[in-house]
């Protein structure tokens, strides 16, 4: 079970990355974007890899679910952050407000993590099966949402942000 469901996440996670590799491959990232000790300090960070060629950093958050944050700076501005959550579903429809903001908590900045708050505060994310969207409204960013989506017996979580 469990590994059906890490492999859903490797074939998902590589496809939602996929384009991402291609806009960002001229790049060269900053150094400020991402930090080991902003991991290292989190202590809803259980276990994580650092690849800082990607700026990128995967691993398992402190509630067992995998994670992977990528960010990048260049003539734009974005953050891509992923999480796998499964296969105990019988719960997740009752937490999945806090599971999004838990990503949120590691992934984006203060200001990043208080609009998605009250975006979600607005208007709740409710599972179901069909994937569902939420656009955060916000001046600074030409894109900013969050994506949900359930793959065999895990939910998927997205959230991206970009400026241009």
């Amino acid at each position: 079970m469990l590994k059906n469901c890490i492999l859903y996440f490797l074939l998902v996670f590589g496809l939602s990355l996929s384009g991402l590799s291609c806009a960002a491959k001229n790049c060269v990232f900053s150094d400020d974007t991402i930090s080991e000790k902003s991991f290292s300090d989190n202590k809803s960070v259980a276990l994580y890899q650092l690849f800082p060629k990607k700026n990128e950093v995967k691993g398992v958050l402190s509630n067992g679910n995998l994670f992977s944050v990528k960010y990048w700076s260049c003539n734009h501005y974005g953050k891509h952050s992923f999480m796998i959550i499964g296969p105990e579903m019988q719960t997740i429809p009752d937490e999945l407000n806090s599971q999004v903001i838990f990503l949120g908590g590691v992934s984006l900045s203060e200001a990043e993590l208080n609009l998605l708050v009250k975006a979600i505060e607005r208007k709740p994310l409710k599972l179901s099966n069909l994937p569902i969207k939420l656009n955060i409204s916000s001046d600074g960013f030409n894109e900013f949402y969050i994506q949900i989506g359930i793959a065999g017996e895990a939910i998927f979580v997205e959230i991206k942000l970009y400026k241009g």
